[in-house]
């Protein structure tokens, strides 16, 4: 998968692949559905994602005939895009900006697709927020001037209420 300072769709899309096969525009269809309050994508950037995992091995494709129409491409999970998108789903989210599109998506999938593991990934992300918190803390008391210091306290409120948020998570979703 494509790895640079954005957070790529590739691992939604292998994630809405892991039912069954679908094809581009029923893909697109169900990443509105599902992710869309999270996540936008429009149509041509979902099949050029599409290309991407096909041309990396992570899903292929086939061509399904319709009646009075050209053949629609379908694609399924590639074992590799399987093993790839369990590796992901179960990581925790490493920065703060990325909880509200990365992690959420991880949580639609750990309910989705019935995985487990969601208290395991909860506390795992609630450690590497924690990490965060001690980080702010630190350069908290570091800070030379108020402004920076109200802007390092806000940061770090926001990483405590997303723990506390964290912890509602498991009581709503956990079985």
């Amino acid at each position: 998968m494509a790895r640079d300072s954005s957070f790529s769709p590739q691992p939604l899309l292998l994630g809405l692949l892991m039912s069954e096969p679908k094809h581009g525009y029923e893909l697109h269809q169900e990443f509105e559905r599902s992710l869309g309050t999270i996540w936008q994508m429009g149509l041509s950037q979902l099949y050029a994602q599409l290309k991407l995992l096909e041309e990396a091995g992570l899903v292929a494709s086939h061509a399904e005939p319709q009646p009075g129409r050209p053949p629609r491409k379908v694609y399924q999970l590639a074992p590799e895009g399987r093993d790839l998108f369990l590796a992901w789903v179960h990581e925790p989210t490493p920065y703060l900006r990325r909880i509200r599109t990365e992690f959420l998506a991880r949580l639609y999938f750990f309910v989705q697709l019935s995985l487990p593991g969601l208290d395991r990934l909860v506390a795992e992300q609630k450690a590497v927020c924690e990490e965060q918190v001690a980080r702010f803390d630190r350069l908290i008391d570091q800070a030379d001037d108020g402004f920076r210091q109200v802007v390092l306290e806000f940061r770090r409120g926001q990483l405590l209420a997303v723990m506390s948020w964290l912890d509602r998570c498991v009581e709503i979703l956990s079985p």
